[in-house]
C-alpha cells in the first residue's frame, strides 16, 4: 500500500497546500485568540478532507489506473493551486467569483500580457520544475495493488462516508460557496464553473434575446442637437490623474481647457473588475437590486427609446460578438463595432485607442441630429506599455516616495504613460466635439481602478477581489459644449461639491440627469449634481 499513501499524499498536497498557505501568511496571535476565526480556520480544513476523499475514489477504484489519473490531476489541478497561491501572494485574498468570470471569458492574448507583466521570468524555471518533476517521478511509480479483498471495499466504503457531506451541500450550497471549497483546487473550479454557466451564461442569453420590456415613457426636454460621447476607461486610477493632485503631470492635454471640465475626484468602483462593475454602471442594477440588468434594458435601450442613434466602439479584447454581458448589451446598439476581436487577431498587438477616432469622426459628420457615442478604451489595461505608441513614452524618471525595483520603476512608468496617452485620445475627441454645433458633451469615467505600488508596501500591481482603494478610485469628467451650457446653465452651476463620495453603479442616473431626459426609473437624488 506504499504506493498508495504515494498517491493520498499527493492529493493531499494539492488539496490542502493553498489553504495551509494562507493560514500562514495570515496568522497571527491576536487571531489565534479569536475564538471564531480559530472555529472558521478549522471547518475549513475539516471541509477539505471529504473533498481529497471524493478525488481519491477512483483510484481506489480503479488501482490499475491509478498512475494515469494522478498524471490527469497533475495537469489540470497543479496549476490551479499555483493560481491559488498566487492570486493571495499577489493580493493577499482568495479568488473569488468575479475573478474566476473573468478567467472564463478571458483570451490568449489577455493571459499572455498578464504572465508577461505579473510572473518574472526567473519564476519559469521554478513553476516548470515544480510542475515537471511529479510527472517525471509518476513514471517511476509501480501501478499499486490491494492486499486484499476487504482493504479494497473498506477503502472505497471510507472514502465515500467522507465525500457524502460534500455531495449533499453540492446542490445546496451555490452560489454561496463556503472558504474551504473555494480554496480546494479539486472543488473551486467546478464550483466556479457550475455559478458561470448557471448565472452568467444565463444572464448573457437573457440580455441577448432582448426580452426586457420597454422603459415608461421617457421625456426628452431638449429640442436641439444633441451628440454625447460617453468615454470609458479602463484600470484607470485617479490617484494618477495629475488633476486631481497627482504629481506627475498625465493630464497635460486636457489641462489646456482645465477650466471647461468638470472632475469629480471621490467617486469609486463597488467592483475592481470590468463585468460586475459595467454591468450595473451602464443599467439600472445595484446591489440590492442585482436582477434589473435584464428585467430592464440598458443605458443603450434607454437612449434608443428616447429617439437617440445609439454607436457603441469598442477598443477591448472581444472573443465574439456575445462572449459577455456587456458586449450582449452593446449588440443593442444600433451600429456596434469592436476593434480587437480575439478570434481574429489572438496573436497580434491590441489596436490603439486612437484608431477609433477616424470612426468617430464618421459618425459625428452624418447628419443625425440626436446620437449618443459609446467608446470603450482599452485604457490602462495590463500590459502598460503596449497602450500608447513610442512617441507618448515620457516618464523615465523615478518617483523617489516609492521604494521599487528598476523593473517595477518601468511598470510604473508605462501606467503613468498610459494614463497621459488616455488623456491626449481624450483630448482630441473634445476638439472633435467642439467643432459640433449642439448641446453635446463628453463624459468619461473609467470602469475600476489598478494597484500600481500605491499601498503601504508598493508591492501590488494589478486588481483583484481585494478591491482596496486604488482598485476602486475611478475618475469623473464631464465636458460640456458652449451650447449645451446656454440651453442647461444648471448643470455647471450644480457641479459645486466636487469631492462628493459617489458610487459609480449610480452613475446611469447622472447620464439621464446631463441628458436632459427622465422618466419613471431616473431617480434624480443618484444624480451626482444633486
Amino acid at each position: 500500500m506504499n504506493n498508495f499513501r504515494f498517491a493520498f499524499l499527493y492529493i493531499a498536497l494539492i488539496g490542502f497546500l493553498p489553504l495551509i498557505y494562507v493560514t500562514v501568511k495570515t496568522i497571527s496571535i491576536e487571531k489565534l485568540k479569536n475564538r471564531t476565526f480559530v472555529k472558521l480556520l478549522a471547518k475549513d480544513f475539516i471541509r477539505t478532507v471529504p473533498v481529497c476523499a471524493l478525488v481519491s475514489l477512483p483510484f481506489l477504484i480503479m488501482p490499475s489506473m491509478t498512475k494515469a489519473y494522478l498524471m490527469v490531476i497533475q495537469a489540470i489541478f497543479m496549476p490551479l493551486m499555483f493560481l491559488e497561491i498566487g492570486h493571495i501572494y499577489l493580493f493577499g485574498v482568495r479568488i473569488g467569483l468575479n475573478t474566476f468570470y473573468s478567467f472564463f471569458v478571458t483570451n490568449m492574448r489577455e493571459t499572455r500580457e498578464f504572465i508577461s507583466q505579473n510572473i518574472p521570468p526567473i519564476l519559469y524555471v521554478g513553476i516548470i520544475l515544480f510542475y515537471g518533476l511529479p510527472f517525471y517521478l509518476l513514471t517511476f511509480i509501480p501501478t499499486p495493488t490491494y492486499s486484499g479483498t476487504i482493504t479494497h471495499v473498506l477503502a472505497v466504503w471510507v472514502a465515500v462516508l467522507l465525500a457524502i457531506p460534500f455531495i449533499r451541500n453540492l446542490p445546496k450550497r451555490w452560489p454561496k460557496f463556503k472558504d474551504g471549497y473555494v480554496l480546494n483546487p479539486f472543488s473551486n473550479l467546478a464550483y466556479h464553473y457550475m455559478a458561470y454557466r448557471r448565472n452568467y451564461l444565463a444572464l448573457r442569453q437573457k440580455i441577448a434575446e432582448n426580452t426586457a420590456p420597454a422603459f415608461g415613457k421617457i421625456t426628452a426636454h431638449l429640442s436641439e442637437n444633441q451628440t454625447y460621447i460617453i468615454a470609458i476607461g479602463e484600470s484607470a486610477n485617479s490617484m494618477h490623474f495629475s488633476c486631481y493632485g497627482y504629481s506627475r503631470n498625465t493630464n497635460e492635454f486636457t489641462d489646456q481647457i482645465k477650466d471647461e471640465i468638470i472632475s469629480f475626484s471621490k467617486v469609486r468602483s463597488q467592483f475592481a473588475q470590468t463585468m460586475p462593475s459595467l454591468e450595473k454602471t451602464i443599467s439600472f442594477a445595484d446591489n440590492e437590486h442585482p436582477d434589473l440588468v435584464y428585467t430592464k434594458g440598458s443605458l443603450i435601450d434607454y437612449f434608443k427609446q428616447a429617439g437617440f442613434k445609439t454607436y457603441w466602439l469598442s477598443n477591448q479584447y472581444a472573443l465574439d460578438e456575445r462572449d459577455t454581458v456587456i458586449t450582449a448589451m452593446t449588440m443593442h446598439a444600433d451600429y456596434n463595432k469592436c476593434f480587437n476581436y480575439g478570434g481574429l487577431k489572438r496573436f497580434e498587438k491590441a489596436g490603439l485607442d486612437e484608431d477609433m477616432l477616424p470612426d468617430i469622426q464618421k459618425i459625428l459628420d452624418n447628419g443625425e441630429p440626436k446620437k449618443v457615442i459609446f467608446v470603450h478604451l482599452i485604457g490602462s489595461h495590463a500590459a502598460y506599455v503596449n497602450r500608447y505608441p513610442s512617441k507618448f513614452k515620457h516618464f523615465n524618471d523615478k518617483m523617489t516616495d516609492k521604494k521599487l525595483s528598476e523593473t517595477n520603476h518601468q511598470f510604473l512608468n508605462a501606467y503613468d504613460d498610459s494614463i497621459r496617452y488616455t488623456d491626449w485620445v481624450l483630448m482630441e475627441m473634445i476638439k472633435k466635439l467642439k467643432a459640433k454645433d449642439g448641446a453635446n458633451y463628453l463624459l468619461y469615467f473609467s470602469d475600476h481602478g489598478e494597484d500600481v505600488f500605491d499601498t503601504d508596501t508598493h508591492k501590488l500591481m494589478g486588481h483583484s477581489e481585494l478591491a482596496n482603494e486604488p482598485m476602486t478610485a475611478v475618475p469623473l469628467r464631464l465636458w460640456l459644449s458652449p451650447g449645451l451650457k446656454k440651453v442647461r446653465p444648471d448643470i455647471q452651476k450644480r457641479a459645486t461639491w466636487l469631492d462628493k463620495p459617489y458610487k459609480l453603479e449610480d452613475l446611469i442616473h447622472t447620464i439621464i440627469d446631463i441628458s436632459s431626459l427622465s422618466n419613471e426609473d431616473y431617480n434624480p437624488k443618484k444624480s451626482i449634481l444633486d
